[in-house]
């Protein structure tokens, strides 16, 4: 617990930058929300041209395949999330008190 200020000082709070390791972090973090949100669209833009197929072979395939990945994505994006989440909160910056003197009035 930081230590009481005296009367009339002025108390400002501030987060100290992140390290390397939390930028990168953090890096990881959005990068992978990236990933996640191009393979969603583009499982619908791979597999669509073959759902209009002549074969119904082709266009079960490509409907079964689609599914799979689709489901595939939506269930790591909530885990990766989650994941790299709480690694992005624990690498954030110390929280830093900084404490002026009263001004001089």
């Amino acid at each position: 617990m930081p230590p009481e200020p005296a009367p009339g000082a002025l108390t400002f709070r501030a987060r100290a930058p992140r390290s390397a390791f939390g930028r990168g972090v953090k890096w990881a973090f959005w990068g992978f929300q990236f990933l996640m949100l191009a393979l969603a669209l583009g499982n619908c833009t791979m597999v669509l041209p073959y759902l209009g197929s002549a074969d119904p072979e082709v266009a079960l395939g490509a409907g079964l395949f689609g599914a799979q990945l689709g489901l595939g994505v939506l269930a790591l994006w909530p885990l990766g999330t989650l994941v790299l989440g709480v690694a992005l909160l624990l690498t954030r910056g110390r929280l830093l008190t900084l404490q002026a003197p009263p001004p001089n009035a």
